[in-house]
């Protein structure tokens, strides 16, 4: 009876593991028409976000920190709370961007961040720390640019510019304040 069982172990075991392996094909089946999500609802919503982007050198390229970031069903936005972006040049910070609010399309790469935005270049060669403040900006990532409508404070060393608006290209380092331009120069 032993050696008969013994025989038989191996059949049973097969066919149960055949078995099993078309219950979990049907249980895995994706339904084609997915799910129907809400789109005035989070499609997932993160906490104490890090995100860190590499260049191709392996170096960071950019980091993003945020106390909450969330989705949207069918939309290319990010946004956040609490956002501080980084952004690093040969493995030195180029220039970093704060605000309490914010959102970024992955498409587009044009960033819109609100309500205490900070920007911050560090000093360089023969440039000096450059800070900018305003209440709401938007950068193009490809353009490499900034810009905002609202009131703006510059700092350029002791230097301090304020203005209604402003356009920052990055590429040839001009900011341009377009009204009620203010500036005290010091050296």
């Amino acid at each position: 009876m032993t050696h008969r069982a013994n025989r038989l172990f191996p059949i049973v075991l097969v066919i149960l593991m055949a078995l099993m392996t078309l219950w979990l094909d049907q249980v895995s089946k994706l339904d084609g028409s997915g799910r129907n999500l809400d789109p005035n609802k989070p499609e997932y919503v993160s906490e104490h976000v890090l995100a860190t982007r590499f260049d191709k050198f392996g170096q960071i390229a950019q980091r993003l920190t945020a106390d909450k970031l969330w989705q949207y069903p069918k939309n290319n936005d990010l946004y956040f709370d609490n956002g501080y972006i980084r952004v690093m040049q040969n493995g030195a910070l180029d220039y970093s961007v704060s605000a309490e609010t914010g959102r970024y399309n992955t498409h587009n790469k044009l960033g819109y961040f609100n309500r205490k935005v900070h920007m911050l270049k560090p000093a360089s060669g023969t440039q000096p720390q450059t800070t900018l403040d305003t209440s709401a900006m938007s950068i193009d990532a490809n353009q490499r640019q900034a810009s905002s409508e609202m009131p703006v404070e510059v700092h350029y060393g002791t230097s301090i510019a304020t203005a209604t608006g402003f356009t920052y290209d990055y590429n040839a380092g001009v900011v341009n304040l377009l009204s009620f331009a203010r500036v005290t120069y010091a050296q």
